[in-house]
């Protein structure tokens, strides 16, 4: 499945540099743990970066690439554990780390030729998710990794600057879920609060 995916990926790349215009962004995306999730770990992480490109196929509609990395830390004092009929009282380090490699639509409510001050816009990720969970109680040691197919809907608005409203900043709410199925954890659920800035390239020629 990682190999379709990213043979997908590289076959859109090629086929949307034909289009108009592009949005290329990068953000930092603190995460809030949802669901099941929330027995492993609770905290909220302030651990979180994404870059995106997307390609208008039309005014209002564009198709795009995510990366994401995504960092989870949680350590609790002195409790007991049980681990396969046994128990250890102990200090608990506990880690997800997610690196998210989604293809992506997106529906902006605005002409991207005449988008004013404020731009709202709704999308979906569809992609995998490589996961590396990591669990440590005293000596006792617990490590996870899989890839696994992942989803994430989100919605956001951009604030054109400059000039030419070449570039900005954009706000977004992005819902991810991952089918884990491992452990107790049958869906990893987070949720991102991502703020960064993006910039506007036209085809060579085009713009002027």
């Amino acid at each position: 499945m990682k190999k379709l995916f990213i043979a997908l990926i590289v076959a859109l790349g090629i086929s949307v540099t034909t289009f108009s215009q592009s949005i290329w962004q990068l953000s930092y995306e603190p995460s809030t743990p949802l669901g099941e999730m929330t027995d492993f770990i609770g905290q909220t992480s302030l651990r979180g970066l994404s870059g995106s490109a997307s390609w208008f196929l039309t005014n209002k509609i564009s198709a795009g690439l995510t990366i994401q990395w995504t960092g989870f830390y949680e350590k609790e004092e002195r409790e007991t554990w049980t681990f396969d009929g046994y128990a250890i009282t102990a200090n608990a380090w506990k880690e997800f780390y997610m690196w998210s490699i989604y293809a992506n639509g997106k529906y902006q409510f605005k002409d991207v030729e005449e988008e004013g001050n404020f731009v709202p816009y709704v999308g979906l990720n569809i992609g995998t998710m490589y996961i590396d969970q990591n669990a440590q109680v005293g000596t006792y040691e617990v490590k996870e990794r899989n890839w696994r197919f992942a989803l994430a809907p989100e919605a956001g608005f951009r604030l054109p600057l400059g000039m030419e409203k070449q570039w900005g900043f954009n706000v977004m709410l992005r819902y991810q879920i991952a089918f884990y199925n491992v452990r107790d954890i049958s869906m990893l659920q987070f949720l991102n609060y991502s703020v960064g800035v993006y910039w506007k390239l036209w085809p060579r020629g085009e713009r002027y």
